[in-house]
């Protein structure tokens, strides 16, 4: 206790830029153990306050940059960028343009820094990569801000905003073991034509495809698919359906794995329109 005392005497000096120590030292030692503690975290509030009012009134001393990443499902051959859908896990890496990044103290805060009670999501030398679960709803923006500094007092400090989605899930047409073009709303057949569709699924929080369900309804009714790859529904026109004639086609897909987690599914929709 002792040691703690003369730590926060010191540092409650230096913060009322009092001359006159002794006087902090006096109130301490009649100070019981809670307000210590009172004490103790008021301080390391301010200083952590004061370090990040620091960094961003004076500017960088070098530059930090972040990149990220989702572990949502993607196409195997989709080149964009996997994007976070509810509860998805998303891993930050700090890329610091400064001698040694590996030394630099990091610290990473996330959303509303002034209520985070317990301090950073994360804080310490070499701390350059981060993780955080995305938020349990959609189309919700995390402020991420991540600080860095090396041991002379050099600073740098990125921020960057990441907005989930909703998972979704896109009809093609497919032929000859090989998917084509993106399927219109419409799908127009002539009587006894054979075609397939394709799903392909985008930001489930899965990394694998077969924990996917797949509900194929027409006009309500519920599809067997017979195809061993539920992704692709063989389309069959009847040659005696008569021109004009339509059909609904539905599709429901969710993650098995998903628990709780009622957002982690999508759906889409087409009609099946019969003509001349």
């Amino acid at each position: 206790m002792k040691n703690i005392k003369q730590i926060l005497s010191v540092m409650i000096a230096l913060i009322l830029t009092s001359p006159t120590s002794s006087l902090a030292q006096e109130y301490l030692e009649q100070a019981s153990e809670a307000d210590l503690d009172q004490i103790e975290s008021a301080i390391n509030t301010i200083a952590e306050t004061a370090f990040k009012q620091s960094a961003a009134e004076t500017g960088n001393d070098f530059n930090l940059d972040v990149v990220w990443k989702a572990n949502t499902l993607l196409p195997y051959d989709y080149l964009g960028k996997a994007l976070p859908s509810p509860l998805s896990f998303i891993t930050l890496h700090a890329v610091a343009n400064a001698p040694n990044p590996e030394k630099l103290i990091y610290t990473w805060l996330v959303d509303d820094i002034s209520s985070n009670k317990d301090g950073p999501e994360l804080q310490g030398r070499g701390k350059d990569t981060f993780s955080v679960t995305a938020f349990q709803m959609a189309q919700f923006t995390h402020e991420i801000r991540v600080f860095a500094q090396d041991d002379q007092g050099r600073r740098g400090s990125a921020v960057l905003n990441i907005k989930t989605t909703e998972p979704e899930t896109y009809f093609y047409i497919f032929n000859n073991d090989n998917y084509n073009n993106l399927a219109p709303d419409t799908l127009k057949f002539t009587p006894g034509r054979e075609s397939s569709l394709m799903v392909r699924p985008f930001y489930f929080n899965t990394a694998n495809s077969a924990n996917l369900e797949y509900d194929w309804r027409f006009d309500g009714k519920k599809e067997e698919n017979s195809n061993p790859r539920p992704e692709i529904l063989p389309l069959n026109i009847g040659e005696n359906l008569v021109p004009g004639t339509s059909a609904n086609l539905r599709l429901e897909l969710k993650n098995k794995k998903a628990g709780q987690n009622i957002y982690d599914r999508a759906a889409r929709t087409a009609e099946i329109k019969i003509i001349k």
